[in-house]
């Protein structure tokens, strides 16, 4: 291990924690593994109600907008087929063998997402890898031999558990846990339907995750290995906005913010920032994700919506913290729904999720 490299790396991480809203994108995949210990009793219940309850994680919306991703698109034969009544009986195992001792061969995952599941079930038992690539943050955290280390499979997940191991406890040294429970409880208060307790410390599956999140942090900010997919004449994914909708009126809210939204480079850059933590580019309020629907045409496409209304005469200086990502639909409702508090103002979020739920 090379202490003052993971040291002053961890350093990094700490400051970009309180500098940026990382820990609120990456909230949905530890709320994913606390529901799942939270719900989930494989001495109490069958295969059939664990497997619903499975199922039923991949369609909530974490943090109030995401699901997981990376799971809904593991799988080995069709890629939205990520988990069976089979991987249920393997889990089972795994809860008595090491493994390196079960025959995964029929599971229905890949090996990145297979590490996501059990590591959110059995949390002492094996950490998340869920992504390739951390060969390469590992090899940049404890000097390793890259030609040697596996690049994916089998192989590369278990080359990895031992690092992962080695991080968590180099990150137990750190105060870390306050800065993110602050974030999660208010998740978890504000989601009781997920049944998840507030936390004054952390459990084993949250060291899991946040070690990977230590990992997702070095491989995207330190290394910078991750970039948006590129086309095939070698240009990066564009991030669709330059447009006004014909149809709107050109002094209503809604058409005053389309242009600001075309005009602003502030608005691609967060457009572009959340692209990198999550491609399907999600509606913020429904979920819906236009990669995923109509594929390429679809990438990199969804409408910035603005939480304080913007002066068609002067310059509002905005943030991130103003700023929700929509889908067109949803974003032609804010504005067409009618507040209950201020009949002159706009739909709020909450108040068009509401109706989505009603």
């Amino acid at each position: 291990m090379k202490k003052d490299t993971i040291n002053n790396t961890i350093q990094k991480y700490l400051r970009h924690l309180k500098e940026s809203t990382w820990i609120e994108d990456e909230a949905y995949k530890f709320e994913f593994a606390n529901y799942l210990q939270s719900n989930i009793d494989f001495k109490q219940q069958s295969d059939n109600e664990i497997l619903d309850i499975l199922l039923n994680s991949q369609s909530i919306k974490y943090d109030g907008s995401r699901g997981i991703q990376f799971i809904q698109k593991s799988g080995r034969v069709k890629l939205n087929t990520f988990i069976t009544h089979n991987d249920i009986i393997l889990f089972r195992q795994f809860q008595l063998k090491s493994f390196e001792n079960i025959d995964w061969s029929n599971r229905s995952m890949s090996y990145t997402g297979l590490s996501a599941w059990l590591s959110s079930l059995f949390p002492d038992k094996i950490y998340p890898i869920p992504m390739t690539g951390f060969d390469s943050t590992i090899n940049y955290l404890f000097n390793t031999d890259l030609k040697k280390f596996p690049k994916k499979g089998k192989k590369y997940l278990l080359n990895c558990q031992d690092y992962m191991r080695q991080t968590q406890d180099e990150l137990k040294k750190y105060p870390i846990e306050e800065i993110h429970l602050k974030v999660w409880n208010k998740y978890f208060t504000e989601n009781p339907q997920l049944n998840i307790n507030t936390k004054n410390t952390f459990e084993q599956v949250d060291w899991n995750w946040l070690t990977q999140d230590f990992h997702l942090f070095v491989h995207r900010n330190i290394l910078k290995l991750y970039k948006l997919r590129n086309t095939k004449d070698g240009k990066q994914v564009n991030i669709t906005g330059d447009f006004e909708p014909i149809s709107i009126e050109g002094k209503s809210k809604l058409a005053v913010h389309m242009r600001y939204e075309r005009d602003s480079g502030l608005i691609k850059k967060i457009k572009t920032q959340a692209m990198r933590a999550n491609p399907m580019l999600n509606c913020e309020v429904c979920g819906f994700s236009f990669l995923e629907k109509y594929g390429k045409l679809g990438e990199g496409f969804i409408e910035a919506h603005h939480l304080k209304p913007l002066n068609e005469t002067k310059e509002t200086k905005t943030t991130r913290h103003d700023i929700v990502l929509v889908c067109s639909n949803c974003h032609r409702m804010l504005h067409k729904g009618i507040s209950e508090i201020d009949d002159n103002s706009i739909m709020t979020i909450d108040e068009l999720k509401n109706l989505l739920i009603e």
